[in-house]
Parts: structure tokens; sequence; C-alpha cells
């Protein structure tokens, strides 16, 4: 009798999990299999954290197919305080939205995040090992949304082609861990289920765990694409096409690969205006890249040890009697190559890019590997990357061994890494090694307090930016962050919450020099109608500043500070807006002020206008040049974005950018240090420098991720020094005029 009752059970959990009958994507939930569909309905509030019961209902439904996971969400919620602001892919939202977070394997190391909103707007992302967020990764899944006058609804289909995952031989049931949450603009709450957050020291092993029935057949997709390019500025038209390919043979394993693959970009990168020596950090959109790349994730807040950008990026080009350099001019990529292998205790991943030889030069080879030991409480893995740079005789070899653990309230991750650089001159090498390591160790204190712990040690010769990337070598660094949510009992209260932080930070280098330590302070309070207003303290001790002399060695800054206010009006409504104020230091004794306006407004729930304006001045900006020389500035900059996004149609997309900024630096002197840091009388020209970037972008959306483009680019730059300097109105119609960029891209992709 027990034996038949066990059948029955199984059976009962297969017709729940695994309906065999499609379900057809509108949003309406009509079909039969919702009926007996799992449902999750015990919400709390997590934003503000205070667990309590909401106020409003949410209901998630779901039902298994051998196609994938379907999900519903039924969102009470009153007509008139539903928010349907439309926000591009990947794009901050301030529409009402649903998330739902999925660990594939019930593991507790890769969590796959999908969010919906009301309206029509869609994100998605992965977390990995600590909790690190990668918003680059995009998926092929689909959505639908329906109201009604008590409810709005959200359906979501989740292929199980979408990544690899784990398969439990022994039973017809296999766990994913599962979160959802959802989002009340009006209100400014969130509601989860389980109760946990992102927020937590162990959010991804907070999950609730479901048994289900998981296909064991594989699956291939073909992604053709082709593309026509015409460059206004050199004449010239160059048509593409080729493909890529999704294989999973069986559903632990997963290859990827690319032939004469477009990775040009159909959304343009950010302007940033970056006059220091550390370089910027870009995000990658481009599709091979982001498909199920969480393995290779092996980063900390400024390094990683596998940077995409490096592939296809900047060309190293051979000169006139042999020399060779690298510059910032994109390579073509000839094929590219990606495996996954998860198991119960085991992930494994290779990786190889190959570049085309660009003129004068030979193309970069790219090479990494990752294995990934798992277990119930941590892991332990390894990365290993290797790259070739033969028209510069380069080659780089950078390792990380990277670990977590995590009990109740304690999450400790880290890793030790190292590198290796060999340069090749007639017939010698040249070999140099360094090694770097970090630890981060999470405490939850409380439901409304947690503290981070961390330490950084890098040596003067690591170095990943052949394939990676690091902001800075040679440091040793310890740091704390405290953040707690204190919520007023008094219900009369005008604020709702206030979040407060501490973030503090003391550094070294090698060569026993202090450098300026850290202090941040920082409140932000949230009122009841949901506008916040948030102050900051930062001050600097007198410290080595190591990195403003690009590597002419160090001087020392005196102690600085600088302080800020912020108010951002509630979301609701068809205007936000979001305005600031900041008083700094950038210099040895002078101040610097800031004004930051940014406005959002919808004109129509599908035409969303945005703009951002920031103005600094400064009376005593201080810069290092490449020959060491310290300059100290009276400078001038602004920087202006407009941008209009329209939804034409449920599946086709208007969006229009434009960003300019502009930085006037004049009455330099140039300085020398000492006690009282004295002008040595050196002549220093004035300059102004200043980017133009503006983008018209049309997209047809077929299905996911299969999309047909037209793109037109205008970007221009400027940069003149001396006497008689132009003003901003000839800079812009200089740029407008005369531009450095000016395509106009036709791009189509499908997916079969």
């Amino acid at each position: 009798m027990i034996f038949f009752k066990k059948i029955a059970f199984i059976s009962a959990l297969l017709v729940t999990y695994y309906a065999q009958a499609d379900i057809h994507l509108d949003g309406k939930i009509n079909e039969i299999e919702w009926q007996t569909a799992k449902e999750f309905s015990s919400f709390v509030v997590t934003s503000p954290d205070t667990g309590k019961k909401p106020t409003v209902n949410t209901r998630v439904k779901l039902v298994s197919n051998k196609s994938g996971l379907y999900f519903a969400f039924i969102n009470q919620q009153n007509v008139k305080s539903r928010s349907r602001k439309y926000s591009a892919k990947d794009q901050h939202t301030a529409a009402d939205f649903n998330a739902i977070n999925i660990d594939f394997s019930g593991q507790g190391d890769t969590l796959y995040e999908f969010v919906v909103t009301l309206g029509n707007g869609s994100m998605d992302g992965v977390y990995s090992r600590g909790n690190q967020f990668d918003a680059d990764w995009e998926g092929a899944w689909d959505f639908k949304i329906s109201e009604d006058e008590k409810n709005w609804i959200a359906e979501i289909f989740i292929p199980w082609a979408i990544a690899p995952y784990y398969l439990d031989q022994n039973s017809d049931l296999s766990k994913i861990n599962l979160f959802f949450s959802r989002y009340f603009i009006e209100k400014g709450e969130a509601y989860s289920f389980p109760d946990t957050s992102a927020a937590k020291a162990n959010f991804m092993q907070s999950l609730h765990s479901v048994d289900i029935a998981k296909p064991k057949g594989s699956t291939l997709e073909l992604f053709p694409y082709v593309s026509v390019k015409s460059d206004f500025k050199q004449s010239d038209n160059k048509l593409r096409f080729g493909g890529d390919l999704l294989w999973k043979p069986t559903a632990n394993q997963q290859i990827t690969a690319a032939i004469n693959p477009d990775f040009g970009q159909a959304e343009s990168d950010e302007l940033v205006a970056n006059f220091s020596a550390v370089e910027t950090l870009y995000s990658d959109k481009r599709a091979f890249f982001t498909e199920n790349q969480s393995l290779f994730d092996v980063k900390g807040d400024s390094h990683e040890l596998l940077n995409t950008r490096r592939m296809g990026g900047s060309s190293d080009i051979s000169l006139n009697g042999g020399s060779s350099i690298a510059i910032n001019q994109p390579t073509d990529i000839l094929a590219a190559v990606k495996y996954l292998n998860t198991s119960q205790t085991l992930d494994l991943g290779v990786m190889a890019v190959l570049e085309d030889d660009p003129d004068n030069a030979k193309g970069k080879e790219f090479f990494s590997t990752r294995w990934l030991v798992k277990s119930d409480n941590g892991y332990l893995g390894q990365i290993i990357n290797w790259v070739d740079r033969a028209t510069i005789k380069r080659e780089a070899l950078t390792s990380a061994i990277d670990f977590g653990l995590w009990q109740d309230k304690i999450n400790f991750n880290g890793k030790v890494f190292g590198s290796k650089i060999q340069n090749f001159q007639e017939n010698q090498s040249n070999t140099t090694k360094g090694y770097g390591s970090e630890f981060n160790l999470k405490y939850q204190n409380s439901r409304q307090w947690h503290t981070d712990f961390s330490m950084l040690w890098l040596d003067d010769k690591v170095d990943l930016n052949d394939m990676g990337y690091l902001a800075r070598n040679d440091i040793k660094q310890l740091g704390i962050f405290s953040e707690y949510l204190y919520l007023p009992s008094n219900e009369n209260s005008y604020f709702r919450d206030f979040n407060l932080s501490f973030d503090g930070k003391t550094s070294t280098n090698s060569q026993s020099e202090s450098l300026a330590n850290e202090l941040n302070l920082s409140i932000k309070a949230t009122t009841k109608n949901n506008a916040k207003i948030t102050s900051n303290l930062r001050l600097l001790t007198s410290g080595y500043d190591d990195l403003i002399t690009r590597g002419h060695g160090s001087v020392k800054i005196p102690e600085r500070q600088d302080w800020s206010i912020e108010y951002q009006s509630p979301y609701s409504g068809k205007l936000h807006y979001q305005f600031g104020y900041h008083h700094l230091q950038e210099g040895i004794k002078g101040w610097a002020d800031s004004l930051q306006l940014s406005l959002d407004y919808a004109f129509a729930d599908n035409l969303m206008f945005s703009t951002q304006l920031f103005h600094l001045s400064s009376d005593d900006w201080l810069i290092g040049n490449n020959e060491g020389q310290l300059i100290s500035y009276r400078r001038k900059f602004n920087q202006y974005s407009v941008n209009l996004l329209w939804l034409l149609a449920e599946n086709q997309e208007l969006s229009i950018k434009s960003q300019w900024f502009g930085v006037k630096a004049n009455n330099g002197g140039a300085l020398s240090d000492s006690t009282e840091w004295v002008a040595n009388n050196s002549l220093v020209d004035d300059f102004k420098q200043s980017q133009l970037s503006m983008q018209i972008r049309y997209r047809y959306r077929f299905a996911a991720l299969s999309d047909f483009y037209v793109v037109y680019v205008r970007n221009g730059g400027y940069y003149q020094q001396g006497d008689n300097l132009l003003s901003d109105e000839k800079i812009f119609n200089q740029q407008f005029d005369h531009p450095d960029d000016h395509q106009l891209l036709v791009k189509m992709r499908m997916r079969f």
C-alpha cells in the first residue's frame, strides 16, 4: 500500500509540474493547467525590510512542461495606483514589476533573474558566487501582461534550453530553487517570497526549493545574422553575415559557437569623462559573451580575471621599423567557442576566441578554462586565462583560485591570483610574475543590519589587463562597510525609514607609503510618499597618491573632504526629478561645487523623455600628465544628455540618445611637492576637451533574441590647447558637422 501511495504522489507531482499540453502565452492564464498549478502566496515586505504582511495580495503559479517553466503573477492592485511606464531592455524602470530568480541546479551557486514590468519592459541578469550580479546576461525567454479591475497579471515563459542544469539520475524529480519578488511603485515597497532579499549575506542559499521534472533531451538553437554598415566618413559599405550556435547535447552540457560573428554592439556605451590614471571598465552586451558567462565571472570591486571587452577590442598594430603599439581600434573576430558542463559537485568551462588579422598585424588569441567544485556549504574553483599578442610579442598567463563558505548569517569568500607576463625581444624573453589576493566576510547582524569586512593585497608586479581588468596594483587595503535600516516607531512620523551606512578604508603600498585613508558616512531618508533625501560626507586623510603622476613617483596630498545632498521625487506620476548639490575638494587647498538635475517625463505610458544636466566649477583641480608633471587648474565641466524612448507598438521601439560633455581648464600652474605645495613657475597652456555621442535606433522584435535593427550613429571628439579656445557652441557645431564616426547600421538576427 505504501508503494502505491508513493506512485500516486509522484504522479500527482508530474501532472502538476510536467503538464503536457502547451500553454498559450497571452497573460490570461485560462488554460486548465493553471487550475492545478503549484501556488506561492506567503509574501512579506522586504523593502523597507519590515518582514510584515503586505496590504495587497500577490500570488505566483508554476506549471512545467517539456519546453520550460511557466509562471503567472497575480498582483492585486487598484487600477488608479498602477504605473505602466515603458522602459527599454535592461534599463531602470519606473513601472510596477515582478521578478523571478531561478537556481536551475538547486545548488546555490548560480541564480538567473527575470524581470517583467507592467509597462511591457523587461530585464534579466545572473547572480553568481558571493551575490555578484551581472546585468549583461541575456536569455531567450518571453512574457505577456494583462489587466482586469482587481489585478494585473504577468505570464512568463522560461525555456529549459536557457541554461545547463544538473539532473538527479536516481529520481524522476530534481530540485530547483526559486525566489519571487514584486515592486509596488506608488507605495515604494517590495514584497518577496521566501523572506529574503539580494541584500542578505546568504541570499542565494535562502531560496525556496521545489522538486520538479526536468527534461533530459538535447536542444539546438541557431542564430544567423546579416548586417550592412555604411561608413559615411570613409565612404565605405560593409556586408557581414554569419551566425551563432547554441547546442545542449544533454541537459547538463552546453556548447556555444560563433562563426564570423558580428560583435558590433547595437547599443552605444555611455560617455565617461575620465581624467584619472585608472582605466574605465565598460560592460559587454555582445551575445556570445553574455550567454551563460557566469561560471567565468571571477571578480572583485576593482578587478576581473576575465574582461571580455578585451576580445575584439583594441588592436595591436605594427609600426615602421619593427615596433608595435596597441591602439583603440576594434578588431574583427573570426570564431569563438564556449563549452559548459555542470554536475552535482563539479562545473567545467572552456572558452576560446580567435581574432582576425588586421592590417600589418596578427590577431590576438584568447583561451580560458574554469573548474568549480560545489557543496551545500561552499565552493572551490580555479580559472586559467592565456592570451597571445603576437604582434607585440607578448604572452600573458593569469590564474585565480577562488572559494566561498557560508553558514547561517555568515558568508566568507575570497581568491588568490597571479600573473605571468612574457615579452619576447630579439630571441630573448623578459618574464614578470605578480600575485594578489582578496577576502570578504559578510555578516548579517540582524534583519535590518549587516556588516562587511574586506582585505585586498596586490603586489607591484601583478597585471591582469591583457585579458582581464585591474584598476591598480601595488596596494594593501583593509575595509569595513556597515548598513543599518532604522524604522521609526512613531506612526505619525513624516519619514518611513532611515538607511544609515558607514564605509571605511585604510591603504598602503609596497613602499610602505600610507595612502589616504577614507571614511564615508551616508544617511538616506525615505518619506511616507516615497521621496528620498540622501546626504553623504566623505573624509580623506593626508596621504600619498602614487597614481596621479602616472608612473613618476608618489606625492603627498593633504587631507580633503566632500559633502553632498540629493533629493529624489517619488516615481509615481508623470514627472520624476532628482537634484543634488556637491561641495568637494579635488586639489590642494581650493574647493569645487557641482549641481546635478535629472528629469524623466512620461508624455504617455509608451513615450518617455529624460534629460540630465551636470555642472561643476572648481578653483583647484589637480591632475597629472604622462611626464609626471602635477598641474593645478581652474576648471568648468558641463555634461548634458537627452533621451527619448518610444514604444511604437508592442514589438517596435524607437530610441534617441544624445550625450555631450565639455571641460575647460585654465590658469594652470605646475606644482612642486613640498610642505607648502608651491608653484614652480612652469608655464602651462589652457585646454578644452569635449565629446559628443548621438544615436538613433529602431528595433523590431520578432521574438526573444530575434530582432531587426536600424542604428544611426554620429560621434565626435575635440581637444584644443593654447590660446583662443573655441566656445562650447562652436565646438558642438564642429563635432556635429565633422564627426569622427558617422555610420548607419542595418542588422537582423534570428533565432531558430
